[in-house]
Order: structure tokens, then sequence, then C-alpha cells
């Protein structure tokens, strides 16, 4: 697929906006800065902040680019005549390779986030509304690749189990990487594999 020069202003526009949201929601919190303050510190026009979050705290939730285009490609890629789950695992253990255990961008946006959830209540209440909405929009996106009628609960089942093993991993892994003293490094990719391990043994009892 081609990227066009206006995706990649777009893509560019996006990722400034949300790594200004959570440069100043961790200076001065979220109570203490608006929309404006991040739509000035990326650089960009309140209307066209507005265009990709319609609040401050929905800013600095917005997906890595890298993620986003990882994630996009490996749904795109997927196989309907071929068991899901194991495509689904293998494209989660794909998006944690790309944040390097908190090295790369994405990695490193993630930690700031996760920190920033912790205190921050309405933040926290808008992570789960979005949750909710790009669960929704992945449950409608299944159901289209796979020709599942309306009632039928399979790709619901599969968005939301994988969604909570993925949850359970990355949380294990934020809060290890808050207390190296006492998990020391630990790897997120290997802490999916724990995840699905321990997800499999109890659903095969």
């Amino acid at each position: 697929m081609t990227t066009t020069l206006r995706d990649r202003r777009r893509r560019q526009t996006q990722q400034d906006i949300s790594t200004a949201a959570l440069a100043l929601f961790e200076e001065r919190g979220v109570a203490g800065c608006t929309a404006d303050d991040i739509a000035a510190a990326a650089g960009v026009s309140s209307r066209t902040f507005f265009r990709y979050a319609v609040t401050k705290e929905r800013a600095a939730l917005l997906a890595h680019v890298e993620i986003e285009d990882a994630f996009e490609a490996g749904v795109a890629a997927l196989r309907p005549t071929e068991p899901l789950l194991p495509q689904l695992e293998a494209l989660w253990i794909e998006v944690m390779r790309l944040h390097e255990n908190g090295r790369s961008p994405a990695g490193r946006q993630f930690r700031t986030l996760h920190r920033l959830l912790r205190a921050e209540p309405s933040l926290r209440a808008a992570a789960v509304a979005v949750d909710d909405e790009r669960r929704a929009g992945f449950t409608a996106v299944l159901a289209e690749i796979t020709g599942a009628a309306p009632s039928d609960p399979t790709p619901r089942v599969l968005v939301e189990v994988t969604a909570a093993v993925a949850r359970a991993a990355f949380d294990r892994w934020a809060e290890a990487m808050d207390d190296p003293a006492t998990y020391g490094e630990p790897d997120l990719v290997t802490l999916y594999e724990e995840a699905v391990t321990a997800f499999r043994t109890m659903t095969a009892r």
C-alpha cells in the first residue's frame, strides 16, 4: 500500500498531538493544561487538534502511528479460512515487539501513558471509553472478514479474549519496569507468551 504525502502528514500530526499531550500531562497534570495548550505545543491549530481528538484526554490516547500501522497491516493479512485465534496471538506478539521493552518511541509512549493512567482518574475514564470503541471496531472488522452473522458471538469473543490476555501482559510488564529492583528487566513478549499459556491452561480444564 502506497503512503501518500497527505497520509504522512496526518500521521505526523497525530503523533505530534499525542506526544505533546503526554508531555504536558506529565509536567502539569491533566487538570493543569487545556486542549489549546496541547495544540500550541504540537504546533497545530485548535481546529486541527479537534479533528484528531475530541477531548484533551483523548489526545494522550491516540495510538502510536507505528503500532497503528502494524495492527492494521496484521488485520488486513488475516486468513479467515484458518483458525483466527493463533493469528491474533501472532499479531499481538508483533505489536509487542515494536515496543522494544520500552526502548522504542512506541514503548516509551506506552510507559508514560501507563504511569499517567495510575495518577489521573479522568484519563483512566477516557481510556476505558477508547478501549471499548476500539474493541467494538475490531469486532466489526472481524465479523466482516469472516462473514459472521450478527448473532454469531465468535468475533466478539475472539476480540475480548485476546485483548484481555494482551492487557494482562502489558500491565505486568509496566509494573515490573517501574520496579526493576524486584523484577529485573522483564521481556514483554515473554510475559505475553506466559499469559497465553495461562489462558490455554485454564480453558483446557
